[in-house]
This record gives C-alpha cells, structure tokens and sequence, in this order.
C-alpha cells in the first residue's frame, strides 16, 4: 500500500508540472505577441516605406473595419489586418470612415490611411439626410 501511495504521488506532482511548464510556455509566447501589437498599435509603419504607387480602394456602408483590413492586407497596403482593426480601434477617428473610393499608398502608415478615410466624416451626417 506505501508503494502504491508513493507511486501517485509521484504521478501526481508530474502532471503538476507538466501543467506549470505548458503555462509558463503559453503566457511567455502569448505575452510576447499581445506587447508586440500593443507596440506596433502606437508605434505604425508603413507596408513598404518606400513604395510609392497608389492603389484604389474602395470603402462601402456594409463593409466592417475587418473587411477592409483584409482587403488592405491583399493588396499590400498593410502588412496585418487585425493590427489595423486594433488600430483603428484604438485611433480618434474610430468608427468614422466614410464610404467612397479612395487612392493609398503602401508607404503610408495605417493612421495616415484612416485619417484620409474618415476626412469626410461629420458628427450630424444621419441628422442632414432626415431633413433636420
């Protein structure tokens, strides 16, 4: 019975291991990619600093910040779309990109892009279409 009390044990503090390291591992690689956008959110470059052609996007009402950012993501604008969600999240102009076409360049950064997106935009645009 002592033998077999021991042998538990013993598998008991294996497995306790076994878990403390698979934490450990995730929360050194996870945190390491969340201060990574925390970094890049604040800290934007361009796709490709030194490009400088201008491509057409074009922003409609029932496109989602995501679908854009894969959009910008496909045609080079932007190097990773859920960075550019974040920040456009995190920005002033949050949630005030307009409809329309618009010219980008890869050698802007995302906070110039969503700037030019979201020029047009005014707090009482719903009020002016209604009459008011």
């Amino acid at each position: 019975m002592r033998v077999r009390d021991v042998a538990f044990g013993l598998l008991d503090t294996m497995v306790k291991v076994a878990l403390v390291v698979a934490a450990v591992t995730l929360i050194m690689r996870y945190a390491g990619v969340a201060y990574d956008y925390g970094y890049q959110i604040y800290n934007q470059q361009a796709a490709k600093p030194y490009d400088s052609s201008t491509l057409k996007i074009t922003v409609t009402d029932e496109m989602s910040v995501m679908d854009l950012a894969k959009r910008m993501e496909m045609r080079g604008l932007i190097k990773d779309a859920r960075l550019f969600w974040l920040q456009e999240r995190f920005s002033e102009r949050h949630g005030k990109i307009v409809p329309g076409t618009y010219e980008l360049s890869p050698s802007q950064t995302p906070a110039e892009m969503i700037s030019i997106m979201s020029e047009g935009y005014t707090e009482n645009a719903d009020e002016s279409e209604d009459g008011g």
